[in-house]
């Protein structure tokens, strides 16, 4: 991808994150948040209750923390330094920036059925915008190694992942789905950030 276009997507998905941080109080952000909030709690059962949870866990500070370090091990140690320095930029800048924008549009998390106590603000999810740059920059990554149908499972398996972090936030009550939206928004803008930084490093290590 070249450098124009990384700049384009990074406006683009900027736009969509302040329309967005504008409107999530409205009665269009309102109601999407009532909308998708009821139907994911409708699955609620035991079984799904223990399978968020699981999921949730996965996305912690702590768990994060770890789950980085060994990736950035495993690609140190296949001599990986670039991808290892590009995955270390990316999880530095969603980690740092994350509590900055929660701080700045304080945004007090839902009280209606919740299943976990957490305190802080939650715009925009820290678990969506953890998880997108986690497992994101694992897509980027494995996308110029892997092909065929191990690439499809690698691919498959970290939207999967995404995926289940951002509902399980919705599911226990502790996020709104616009928080999770402009979450993941925020993890693809700090993979598409980490690029532009390692803008001629990257293009000329996977010519």
């Amino acid at each position: 991808m070249s450098r124009i276009k990384r700049i384009s997507l990074i406006l683009v998905f900027t736009l969509i994150f302040s329309v967005i941080a504008a409107f999530h109080q409205s009665r269009l952000g309102n109601w999407i948040d009532t909308e998708v909030y009821d139907l994911i709690y409708a699955s609620h059962s035991v079984i799904t209750t223990s399978i968020f949870m699981g999921a949730t866990w996965v996305g912690e500070v702590f768990s994060m923390i770890c789950l980085s370090l060994c990736v950035v091990s495993y690609l140190l140690l296949r001599k990986m330094k670039i991808d290892a320095l590009f995955f270390a930029i990316v999880m530095a800048v969603s980690s740092i920036s994350n509590p900055i924008m929660k701080n700045t549009f304080d945004r007090e998390r839902p009280s209606k059925l919740r299943l976990v106590e957490i305190g802080g603000y939650s715009f925009p999810s820290g678990h969506a915008m953890g998880s997108t740059s986690f497992f994101g920059s694992i897509i980027y990554i494995a996308s110029r190694y892997l092909h065929g149908t191990p690439r499809v499972m690698m691919t498959s398996f970290c939207i999967f992942m995404i995926a289940m972090i951002c509902m399980s936030r919705i599911y226990l009550g502790v996020h709104y789905p616009t928080d999770i939206i402009a979450g993941v928004i925020g993890g693809a803008v700090c993979i598409l950030l980490s690029q532009l930084i390692l803008n001629k490093v990257i293009d000329n290590r996977y010519q």
